[in-house]
């Protein structure tokens, strides 16, 4: 949990004045190492988040399964491929070595994207004139 800021500069001008961090910390009633992290802080500027993404397992096979969940579009429903099924596939046929909590998110993002009209509105308007039924 962050502490408010009138709080760290609190503990940098304490600092700079010299008690130690002990005493500090009594007096502000926080942590000693809460006060030596913000003590030894150069900049208190929010750091902007690291892109922590790295290239996925599936990164080599998305061709080969973007090309199975297009063939599925013309299946009916029930023929089509389950996550599972894919998951399945890709180990049996390639050296894919990936977990299927990988494949989950990669098949859920492509078919969220490529989802057709007719999905995405999920409803029909019925209009009824007037004296029929």
């Amino acid at each position: 949990m962050a502490i408010p800021m009138p709080m760290v500069q609190d503990i940098r001008r304490l600092d700079r004045q010299g008690l130690s961090r002990a005493q500090i910390a009594r007096r502000l009633h926080v942590d000693r190492g809460t006060v030596a992290k913000y003590a030894d802080m150069r900049d208190c500027s929010p750091r902007p988040k690291t892109d922590r993404r790295y290239g996925s397992k599936i990164d080599p096979y998305t061709h080969l399964v973007d090309s199975w969940l297009e063939a599925d579009r013309l299946m009916p429903r029930k023929q089509r491929h389950t996550i599972k099924r894919v998951h399945e596939r890709l180990l049996a046929e390639t050296d894919y070595d990936g977990e299927y909590s990988t494949t989950l998110r990669y098949v859920h993002r492509w078919r969220e994207a490529n989802r057709s009209g007719a999905d995405q509105q999920g409803f029909i308007r019925l209009d009824w004139r007037a004296g029929s039924m």
